[in-house]
């Protein structure tokens, strides 16, 4: 078994955990705040990625394609 023969310092941030695949292409909104109907209308919430993954799910509209009119997700 190896280990190190002296302490070290971490490589690597550990924001960046766990180092895996998204489990699905379009974000989830796990709260979202109450809407108060005394208040004009604005925006409530904004959904974002986390850095790094980045991916792109688009309508693809090529006539004659395979996909034509399907979903493709681009990195």
């Amino acid at each position: 078994m190896s280990h190190r023969k002296f302490e070290a310092p971490r490589h690597g941030s550990l924001a960046f955990l766990p180092r895996k695949r998204a489990a699905r292409h379009r974000g989830r909104v796990k709260s979202f705040p109450k809407d108060d109907p005394k208040k004009p209308v604005h925006l409530t919430a904004a959904m974002g990625y986390k850095a790094g993954m980045s991916t792109i799910v688009r309508d693809l509209d090529r006539p004659g394609a395979k996909l034509h009119k399907k979903e493709i997700v681009e990195a």
